[in-house]
C-alpha cells in the first residue's frame, strides 16, 4: 500500500544582492509585487542561503505537513530521495531580475571540492519563463581574445564596461533553455523572469566589487576567503564565438512519446534533468523524487488517492517511487543528478 504522499510547498523568498520579484509575485498570484531585494523563490531546497547577513534557515523551503507549516528538511527522510540518496542533489527556484546582475562565475565539482570541500559545484540551467521587455538579455561566456590576463586587468581596475564587453550578450526569448557549466562566466540581464535548476549550493564568485544597485560587497561575498587570484582561477577562459556559445549552451527541447518534453536530458548534464507537461494526461512513477512546478492554472495532480486542483505557481515535492498522474496542467517536471554525488 502507498503511504508516502506528495507535499506541496510554500514560496520562500531569499535575500539577493540585486532587485527583483514584481513579475515573480505577480506570477504567484502576491497582494504585495513590488521589486525588493527578494527576487528568487527557492524550491525543494535543502540549502541555505549565502546571504551578507546570515539567517538560520534562510533558502530551505516550507510545505504543508500534517496540516501544518514546516521546514522541508524536517517532512522529508533520506528514503523519499530514492535511489540509495542521502541527500537532493538539486535545488530549483524562480527568479525575476528588475536590474542586471553582477558578473559572475560559479565553480565547478573539482574547484569546489579543493576550495570549499564539497561534492558540488553550480553548474545551472535557465528557462526563460517570461521578460519584462523585448531588450530582456544575459550575457554568457567569453568571447575569443579574452585571456585570463587580460580580464584579471580589467578586474583589478573594475572597469566593468570592460569586463561586460568580454562576454557575449544575448537576447533571450520565452522558451530559451540555457544550460550554464560551471566556470562559464555570465551575467543574467535586467526584465529576465526563469526558472533555474542547478546543483544544491550557493557559491558566486564575484567579479564586481560594487552590484549594480551601489552595494559595496565585502571580500567574503566576492571570493569566499579563498582570495582574488583563486577566484580569478574558477573562469573557464575558453575562447569562443557567438555561435559556439549558442550551439554548447542553448539548448533544442525534445518531445517524447508519453507526452512530455525534455527541455534538458542527463545527456545535456547529469546533474539534473527537466521535462515540460503541457495540457496532456500522463501517468509518472520515477525511482528518484520529483518535483513539480506549475505553469499555468487548470489542471489536477492525482496522487495517493488525493486529488490537488492546480494554481500558477504552486509546486509539489514528489517523493521516490510513487506514481502520480498530471491531467490538463502545464508543468515542469525536475530531477535530480543521474546518479548520487
Amino acid at each position: 500500500m502507498i503511504t508516502k504522499k506528495v507535499l506541496k510547498q510554500l514560496p520562500t523568498f531569499t535575500s539577493r544582492t540585486y532587485r527583483g520579484g514584481k513579475v515573480l509575485r505577480e506570477f504567484l498570484g502576491a497582494k504585495e509585487t513590488a521589486d525588493n531585494f527578494y527576487p528568487e523563490d527557492w524550491i525543494s531546497s535543502f540549502t541555505e542561503a549565502k546571504s551578507k547577513i546570515y539567517v538560520k534557515n534562510e533558502g530551505i523551503s516550507r510545505v504543508i505537513a500534517d496540516g501544518g507549516e514546516v521546514l522541508i528538511t524536517e517532512a522529508v527522510s533520506v528514503s523519499d530521495f530514492g535511489q540509495g540518496r542521502k541527500e537532493s542533489g538539486v535545488l530549483i527556484k524562480l527568479l525575476d531580475s528588475a536590474e542586471r546582475l553582477g558578473i559572475q562565475v560559479h565553480p565547478t565539482k573539482e574547484y569546489a571540492k579543493k576550495h570549499f570541500g564539497t561534492d558540488y559545484g553550480k553548474t545551472e540551467c535557465w528557462y526563460i519563463l517570461g521578460k519584462r521587455d523585448e531588450s530582456a538579455y544575459v550575457y554568457l561566456g567569453f568571447k575569443e581574445y579574452v585571456t585570463k590576463e587580460y580580464f584579471a586587468q580589467l578586474f583589478k581596475k573594475q572597469d566593468v564596461d570592460g569586463m561586460l564587453e568580454c562576454m557575449h550578450k544575448i537576447r533571450v526569448n520565452v522558451g530559451d533553455v540555457i544550460l550554464v557549466n560551471g566556470g562559464t562566466p555570465h551575467a543574467i540581464g535586467a526584465g529576465c523572469f526563469l526558472l533555474e535548476i542547478q546543483e544544491p549550493t550557493d557559491y558566486t564568485m564575484r567579479a564586481e566589487k560594487t552590484t549594480v544597485a551601489g552595494e559595496v560587497l565585502t571580500p567574503m561575498q566576492i571570493h569566499y576567503g579563498v582570495g582574488e587570484e583563486a577566484m580569478l582561477d574558477c573562469f573557464d577562459y575558453s575562447p569562443r564565438t557567438l555561435e559556439q556559445i549558442k550551439e554548447s549552451f542553448i539548448l533544442k527541447p525534445k518531445a517524447n512519446k508519453n507526452g512530455t518534453e525534455t527541455l534538458v536530458s542527463y545527456e545535456d548534464t547529469p546533474c539534473f534533468k527537466l521535462e515540460l507537461v503541457k495540457d496532456a494526461r500522463v501517468t509518472l512513477k520515477y525511482e528518484h523524487f520529483t518535483t513539480v512546478v506549475v505553469m499555468e492554472h487548470g489542471g489536477v495532480l492525482l496522487c495517493a488517492g488525493e486529488k490537488h486542483c492546480l494554481v500558477r505557481g504552486d509546486r509539489f515535492f514528489v517523493p521516490a517511487d510513487i506514481e502520480f498522474t498530471l491531467e490538463g496542467a502545464c508543468a515542469i517536471i525536475c530531477s535530480p543528478p543521474k546518479t548520487e554525488v
